[in-house]
């Protein structure tokens, strides 16, 4: 896969929807506890939201598996690579603690830069319309390459 199109593959199918799926979280957590500024319910937040992130990433396994090893260069392999759960314990630790920084980061963030009746309003829709559009567009540029292919071939004896 040339460079462009595989970090226009990773762009689209995996760092856009990554970040847009913690501000989703962030932005219902937000629009649902009454309370939302206090350390103690985020803190309690981030571990359930990085508890669904990391069933969220089961599935995806294999596409960044694919991604990862078709990086065009060690950096963006890296990256990739840090997020598959079936690595060793301490990588998932590390994954499950920076999806909770994250998570932390974006409530904070949207509850500072934004009101209430936007948080509450129309910003949850928004968030997953970009994100079904970046997961298209990241998959129809990379259809091809993220494809599992089986061979179909039939041979007669």
């Amino acid at each position: 896969m040339p460079k462009q199109k595989s970090l226009l593959v990773h762009l689209f199918f995996f760092i856009i929807p990554y970040l847009l799926v913690i501000t989703i979280a962030a932005t219902a957590y937000d629009s649902l506890v009454i309370h939302s500024a206090t350390w103690d319910r985020t803190l309690f937040s981030a571990l359930i939201s990085s508890t669904l992130m990391l069933f969220i990433k089961v599935p995806i396994e294999r596409p960044l598996t694919i991604m990862a090893d078709l990086a065009p260069n060690q950096t963006l392999k890296m990256v990739t690579s840090f997020f598959l759960v079936e690595r060793s314990l301490g990588i998932k630790i590390a994954n499950f603690i920076f999806d909770g920084i994250l998570f932390c980061l974006a409530t904070y963030l949207l509850r500072h830069f934004l009101p209430l009746n936007i948080i509450a309003g129309s910003l949850l829709g928004w968030c997953v319309f970009a994100l079904l559009l970046s997961i298209s567009i990241g998959s129809g540029i990379g259809f091809k390459t993220l494809t599992i292919q089986q061979d179909t071939s039939v041979e007669n004896d």
